[in-house]
């Protein structure tokens, strides 16, 4: 496949990942390049799934041994090469703000699908 992002991947990126998903970057997506998770070279292939947005100078961290990978959450975790290694956040929070937000009315049900619903008036045989 190309090397390129076509244009329907980018606008996905754009609403997947709003901006860099390196931790501590705070560029938004029109300042980011697609990154491929793993390397092009690697597997010749430009898929959604293996995609990712990185600002320019986070791009070309992975020549400086950093590698990116997507969890089971879907999210982009950036791997520091071990001399850089110090226990740091691997994922980038700061686009998505709803990650930290919880909503406990989650399991309210609407009171009227509670109600029983026959008429009370009704003679039962």
């Amino acid at each position: 496949t190309k090397r390129l992002a076509s244009r329907g991947q980018r606008i996905m990126l754009y609403a997947r990942d709003r901006g860099c998903t390196r931790p501590g970057c705070d560029a938004p997506a029109y300042h980011s390049q697609v990154h491929h998770v793993t390397g092009w070279q690697t597997t010749r292939r430009t898929d959604i799934d293996d995609l990712t947005l990185a600002c320019g100078p986070d791009n070309r961290l992975a020549e400086q041994g950093w590698t990116t990978r997507i969890n089971a959450h879907g999210q982009t975790e950036w791997i520091p090469p071990p001399h850089l290694d110090h226990g740091q956040p691997r994922t980038n929070p700061y686009h998505h703000p709803e990650r930290f937000t919880t909503n406990h009315d989650d399991n309210d049900e609407d009171n009227n699908d509670n109600k029983d619903n026959h008429d009370d008036n009704e003679d039962d045989p």
